[in-house]
């Protein structure tokens, strides 16, 4: 049950990024370069949205929907 939960809460956070046209592949490299930037600066010197700042109008504002997400913390 606890997987499955995880696997909701993962579909949620990405959704915005689907919607916007994105598929697997794509956000999986959006989702590493986050992860890069958060290591190689910190988390406090992350900028987060620039991981997107390269992509059309619609995946930058998704992207920005992905990271309002995971930072309002998790499903209720």
């Amino acid at each position: 049950m606890e997987h499955l939960f995880a696997r909701q809460e993962t579909d949620w956070l990405v959704q915005p990024l689907v919607d916007a046209g994105l598929g697997p592949d794509e956000i999986r490299v959006l989702v590493t370069r986050l992860c890069f930037e958060i290591v190689v600066t910190g988390a406090a010197g992350a900028r987060l949205l620039d991981v997107a700042a390269d992509r059309q109008p619609a995946v930058r504002a998704a992207w920005v929907q992905v990271i309002d997400r995971m930072t309002a913390g998790p499903l209720s």
